[in-house]
């Protein structure tokens, strides 16, 4: 592929990533002048049917972004998005212990009227509940996380299904952070899975042909989980997490940034409010903000006094050896690194980062702060198998 291919390739990245991300304040002007500038680009024919699909995708995920932030760009779409259709009708669903070929068609003939827009998302469970009335004697919050169980695990395997034919080579986990967020998701969030796992996890759950074979492709799960996402095991990583889980996976490159001299590994820039951006050697992306580097904050106080330095910020995240929950403050996380260092994170976001003499001064110190429930992280991996696409 030329050059010009290749950039065309990365316009198409930056635009999704920067419209498709949960928390982006998006302007309709500005989108429809990111629109613009790729309706004017020069496209090789031999390359068009590549980018033209890719573009249709982008703006498929796009605009489901923005409804679900309550955004309106006025841009309608013709096109079903028939990948969570298929992936919907190659799955294997139930409800309580109820199934049988007749259910099962039921079932996924409501589904396919909610994607296709005859039913609104909104009145899927209602319309479950009326279905079904006579099989399951159950309230309203239990359709209703049915429905959101469905449609979520069929779009991120309809999601994934779909980058693979562009060679995604990770996902990235999406988490919405708020006090309804669990502790699973809490800890998946911005982690960066190889695509691989997660294309091996969508084929077992869509092959699924029994109750246990399904279970066992995706298991559910309520403790955080703080280990290496390459080390994760064959059912686990591909959302949802557990009942009414609102996480899921957006396909991502990894790029290498630099500020001030110090050299970063992420799936995007540092952000206008932020001075570093950097993904871990567990495979978690983390960010140090602005604000907290010109607070009166300690961590602040020694990098002002160059006793730490961001550089050394970079070299303390490839080297986690223990990380665990803060034994006081429920959202943050102790790690210990193999240089000495102690971290603090509150989701993940940098808070704190104190350099020791040596490595019992750090043990300690890490001992005292983080709960018992610790995660040892064996071997480092960021150079291994964070590898990005040029």
């Amino acid at each position: 592929m030329d050059k010009r291919a290749y950039l065309l390739g990365d316009k198409f990245r930056d635009i999704y990533k920067t419209y498709s991300y949960k928390d982006s304040t998006i302007s309709r002007s500005l989108f429809g002048i990111s629109l613009a500038y790729l309706k004017v680009l020069w496209i090789p024919s031999q390359y068009s049917n590549i980018f033209s699909t890719a573009l249709s995708y982008i703006l498929e995920e796009t605009y489901k972004k923005l409804s679900l932030q309550g955004v309106s760009i006025g841009i309608a779409f013709d096109r079903i998005d028939m990948q969570a259709i298929e992936s919907m009708r190659n799955n294997f669903y139930w409800m309580r212990s109820e199934f049988n070929e007749k259910f099962q068609s039921r079932l996924m003939d409501i589904t396919q009227k909610v994607f296709e827009g005859e039913i609104p998302r909104a009145q899927m469970a209602a319309k479950l509940k009326e279905e079904f009335s006579n099989e399951l004697k159950m309230d309203m919050s239990y359709f209703e996380g049915v429905s959101d169980h469905i449609i979520s695990q069929s779009q991120n395997i309809a999601r994934v299904n779909q980058a693979r034919k562009y060679d995604a080579p990770f996902y990235k986990v999406v988490a919405i952070m708020d006090s309804k967020t669990s502790d699973i998701c809490r800890s998946m969030n911005g982690r960066v899975i190889p695509a691989e796992h997660l294309e091996r996890q969508a084929n077992a759950i869509t092959a699924a042909k029994s109750m246990a074979a399904k279970k066992a492709a995706a298991t559910w799960r309520n403790e955080p989980y703080l280990g290496r996402s390459d080390k994760m095991d064959a059912n686990f990583g591909l959302p949802p997490y557990h009942f009414r889980c609102r996480t899921e996976v957006v396909p991502v490159w990894i790029d290498e940034y630099e500020f001030e001299g110090v050299k970063m590994k992420a799936t995007q820039a540092p952000g206008k409010d932020e001075v570093l951006r950097h993904i871990d050697n567990t495979g978690v992306e983390r960010y140090y903000t602005k604000a907290n580097m010109q607070s009166k904050h300690g961590l602040s106080k020694r990098l002002k006094a160059k006793e730490v330095s961001l550089q050394n910020m970079i070299a303390a995240l490839n080297s986690i050896i223990e990380i665990a929950p803060n034994i006081e403050r429920g959202n943050r996380l102790s790690a210990l690194t193999q240089n000495n260092f102690y971290l603090s994170f509150n989701d993940n976001e940098i808070v704190t980062m104190i350099k020791f003499e040596n490595a019992k001064k750090a043990r300690e110190y890490f001992k005292r702060n983080a709960s018992p429930k610790k995660e040892v992280i064996k071997s480092f991996i960021f150079d291994g198998w964070l590898k990005w696409k040029k």
